[in-house]
This record gives structure tokens, C-alpha cells and sequence, in this order.
């Protein structure tokens, strides 16, 4: 087999070129502690790379998303604590106000409390988050949850509430609607609420209520007519009466599967009505209580009226504090939950890392090993490349 010259100097510039390539290939390993440089040099290891990569993208939304969640429940948390110690300082007051040894005057220093209560009890419903939105507001975040009107409180949010991605399969919601929290309680006793007519003449008072017999208790609205000072008749929205006896202050009156009790001494006249409970926001409910104890008092009549209403506003705040409870127990239970979640990624991110280390991360020992046995390899081709280039027959002529 004859060899040319030119072919002879070919081979062994390919065999140093190649021994050279491998060399740096390895020294780019090194340079960068990757094993792949290309999806050329394992394109299986490649696909894997790139799902692990994606993989590891979104637990870092969950991240994201979770320190958000975080930040916005652990702020509804505690506004729902301040919301719960305001509405227990206000029952404090309402039962303060019920001592009979109270006066007009003291009644209205009352008052301005509860209604400084009041406005308190709104800056908390239009809390902002660090990015200024309102989160009470359901999807309409860049507007105040609530405003004072001449009617009342309004609300300007929505029934929205928005979900974040936590984990895979996993939402969590990061608020609750104003109107979840602070509107939607139910007044009374959460079953029915007991009122004393404007335009009785007597100082009775009705206390204590609640449902007796859940079987019986169908909801309907019913109304205590005093026909004389011991004898009363219960009657239903027909006039039909469901119910009479002899009246004895502070004995409980049994009708329509609600129990209550009146004290005092009404008249002929006098009526009581028990109607089914119905939805009232919170804030409405401090103004009425407030507005009843500005209002001066200067009969007996006056005053039982006036001990009813403050019995009424005890059972609202009772179902208000109820309500709120449940709304914070509500947030801590997801609270626990993100809490677990936290876990989960972050056990997942550790795997996604070290999978992703095995797939990318260089084996410097035989990296090295490698290196030096190409230098080697690249240096033995160099100095046989330089011995066979002298060879020539024009050294013999």
C-alpha cells in the first residue's frame, strides 16, 4: 500500500485536529462543571434536562404565589383578630349601657365610643395589601371594599375571590369578599330576632330567646299581643292565634317552636314580634345600637323600649363575633394548609435539583482523568506528526 506525502501529512493534521477538539470539549466541561454542552452530546439526557428545567420553572411560581399568599392571609388574619377584639369591646359597652343605674348622658358618651368603633371597624374592612390593593374587595381590588353613605355603609367589591396556584392540583383562595365577612350576618339569635313595638305603653322587656323545638319551628313571623296586663295572645301574619296564656314576668312563652321571656310589666296593647332572622351587615348593626342610645330616654316605657333594642344589639354582636370567628378559623385552616404546601415544594424543588445535578453536573474526578489522557494522547500525536513529517526521499538525492 503506498502512502503520498500529501495524504501522510493529511491523517496525522486530522489525528491532532481531533485529539485537539476532544481536548478542548473537555476543558469546556471542566470550565463550566456541565456535562452537556449541546443537546447534541446526549439527546436524551437533553429531553430530560429540559422537562426537569420546566419542572423546577413552575415550583418557582408556587414559590412566587405562596409568599403572596402568605403575606395577604396573614394580613386578613389579623385584621379579623382587631375586627373580633373591637365587636367584644362594643358588647362590653352594650352591657354597660343595659345597667339601669345608666343615664341619658352616659348612654351617649357610650355611643360616641361605639361609633368611633364604628369608623374603626371600616378602616379594617378597607384594608390595603403592600401593593395597595384592597383585600376585601373580591376582583375589584384597586377599589375601597366600603363607603359611608347617607344610607348606610355600601359595598363597592364583588363576590369574587381569587384563587392562587400553590402546587400542582393545589389553589388556595388568597382573601375573602367584603361580603362574605362583614354583610352577610345573619341578626337575632341566627334563627329569629324578638322586637317590642314603638307604641307600647308598658315597661316590659323581651330577654332571652331561642329555638325550643326545631321540629315545630317553622319561621314564620309572629306577634305577642298583650290583651291585658297578666293574659296574651300569640298570633301569627293571618291573625290567627297559635298560641295565649296568662302572662308571669320572666316565664318563658313557648309558640311556634321558639322559646323567649318578657320581663317587666307590659299593658293591654302592648305587642312583641318575633320574626325569622335575616342577613344584616355588621356595621349597620353597631349604628343602630349606637343610634339607640342617643336617643333619650325619659319614661319607663321609653326605657324598656330602649332594653330590648340593646337585648336585640347583644344578639347581633353575639352572631356578628360568631360570624367573624368563623371567617379567621377559616383563614387559619388555609394558612395550615399553605403551610403544608410550603413543605411539599420544597421537598419537590430538592428532588427537581438534585435529578437535575445527575443529569448536568460534570464528574470532575473522571473529567479530569479525561483531560489529562487527551493532553497526553494530543502531545503524542504532535511529536510523531513532527517525527514523519522530516521522512522524505529528496534526503536521499
Amino acid at each position: 500500500m503506498r502512502i503520498s506525502t500529501s495524504q501522510m501529512f493529511s491523517l496525522g493534521l486530522g489525528a491532532m485536529l481531533e485529539k485537539q477538539g476532544d481536548l478542548v470539549r473537555t476543558q469546556q466541561q471542566i470550565s463550566t462543571g456541565q456535562r452537556m454542552l449541546s443537546p447534541a452530546d446526549d439527546p436524551v439526557a437533553a429531553v430530560r434536562n429540559l422537562e426537569l428545567s420546566r419542572a423546577k420553572d413552575r415550583t418557582e411560581q408556587y414559590e412566587r404565589n405562596n409568599h403572596l399568599l402568605d403575606s395577604r392571609l396573614r394580613l386578613e388574619e389579623s385584621v379579623l383578630s382587631e375586627s373580633v377584639t373591637l365587636l367584644q369591646r362594643v358588647r362590653e359597652l352594650a352591657v354597660q349601657a343595659n345597667n339601669a343605674t345608666q343615664s341619658n348622658e352616659s348612654r351617649q358618651s357610650i355611643a360616641l365610643e361605639i361609633r368611633q368603633h364604628l369608623d374603626s371597624l371600616l378602616a379594617y374592612a378597607n384594608t390595603q395589601d403592600s401593593d395597595g390593593r384592597y383585600i376585601f374587595s373580591g376582583f375589584q381590588q384597586d377599589t375601597p371594599a366600603f363607603s359611608q353613605t347617607t344610607s348606610g355603609v355600601t359595598y363597592n367589591g364583588d363576590d369574587g375571590q381569587r384563587m392562587l396556584q400553590a402546587g400542582p392540583g393545589r389553589q388556595i383562595a388568597d382573601s375573602d369578599p367584603g361580603s362574605a365577612v362583614f354583610m352577610a350576618m345573619l341578626n337575632g339569635n341566627g334563627q329569629f330576632s324578638a322586637a317590642a313595638s314603638s307604641a307600647n305603653q308598658g315597661d316590659g322587656v323581651i330577654a332571652v330567646n331561642a329555638v325550643a323545638d326545631p321540629a315545630s319551628f317553622t319561621g314564620q313571623t309572629l306577634t305577642v299581643q298583650f290583651t291585658s296586663s297578666d293574659s296574651y295572645e300569640v298570633v301569627d301574619a293571618s291573625s290567627n292565634v297559635v298560641a295565649s296564656g296568662s302572662y308571669l314576668s320572666g316565664a318563658d312563652i313557648v309558640a311556634g317552636g321558639m322559646s323567649f321571656q318578657i320581663e317587666g310589666q307590659p299593658v293591654a296593647g302592648d305587642s312583641f314580634t318575633l320574626q325569622p332572622a335575616q342577613r344584616q351587615d355588621v356595621f349597620s348593626m353597631l349604628d343602630q345600637l349606637a343610634g339607640s342610645l342617643e336617643l333619650g330616654r325619659s319614661n319607663a316605657a321609653d326605657r324598656a323600649q330602649q332594653t330590648s333594642e340593646i337585648n336585640h344589639a347583644l344578639g347581633n354582636l353575639d352572631q356578628a363575633l360568631d360570624h367573624i370567628l368563623g371567617k379567621q378559623t377559616e383563614v387559619g385552616a388555609r394558612m395550615a394548609s399553605l403551610d403544608r404546601q410550603v413543605d411539599i415544594n420544597a421537598g419537590a424543588s430538592l428532588q427537581i435539583e438534585e435529578n437535575l445535578s445527575l443529569v448536568n453536573d460534570l464528574d470532575y474526578a473522571e473529567a479530569i482523568t479525561r483531560f489529562n489522557q487527551q493532553l497526553t494522547s494530543l502531545q503524542a500525536a504532535q511529536q510523531a506528526f513532527s517525527k514523519v513529517q522530516g521522512l522524505s526521499l529528496f534526503n536521499y538525492l
